[in-house]
């Protein structure tokens, strides 16, 4: 079963490439983006070692 915070994190990844695809670029837009989508990458990744550590 996919928990709500792994349903979460990929909704903003997937908003965070939807801002880095804005034309005109604005640059802070699209910094807004990759920051996004690092920030709910770090927390899948947490999430992973989280998991892993309670097996």
């Amino acid at each position: 079963m996919v928990s709500k915070q792994n349903m979460i994190a990929v909704i903003l990844i997937l908003l965070g490439i939807g801002m880095t695809q804005f034309r005109p670029a604005d640059s802070f837009i699209v910094g807004l983006g990759v920051g996004t989508i690092v920030i709910a990458s770090l927390w899948i990744v947490v999430l992973i070692i989280r998991d892993l550590k309670k097996k």
